[in-house]
């Protein structure tokens, strides 16, 4: 991450009525580290609740300026998992994607996906996401 750059995650999340948790995890050979229930309370003001099973696995990002280690090695192994991840998404239907989440306390952010970080996403054959949030303050 640039140094604009407070807080980055980078997830593989997995949508769907009834998820199968344990096949899930067997097939990616990955734990969530966040598994949410259709009809859960995600937030009480106000009230939210989940609108299907949500299974999540998330990594925090490295402070890195070009080359982020973690989420290619994260993208690495989902390459592996690609026709597990297909079979999931067709046959079970599940939604599957990835999210890049970027948060600044400045005006003003870079984050940077060098060259063979965008091969491994394309090889993920999954959608990405990119949620960005700035506080606004100048930081200078």
């Amino acid at each position: 991450m640039s140094n604009s750059v407070s807080e980055g995650r980078f997830s593989l999340i997995l949508e769907g009525e009834n998820l199968p948790l344990e096949t899930i995890e067997k097939k990616l050979k990955l734990m969530a580290t966040r598994f949410i229930r259709k009809g859960e309370v995600l937030n009480r003001l106000p009230l939210m609740v989940a609108e299907c099973d949500e299974w999540a696995y998330t990594i925090n990002l490295s402070n890195s300026q070009d080359t982020d280690a973690e989420m290619n090695r994260m993208l690495a192994r989902l390459i592996l998992c690609h026709d597990a991840l297909e079979e999931m998404g067709t046959e079970g239907g599940i939604r599957i994607r990835l999210r890049l989440y970027v948060q600044s306390d400045y005006a003003q952010m870079t984050y940077r996906l060098m060259p063979e970080t965008l091969q491994r996403l394309v090889a993920t054959g999954l959608p990405l996401e990119v949620t960005s949030i700035s506080w606004g303050e100048l930081g200078i």
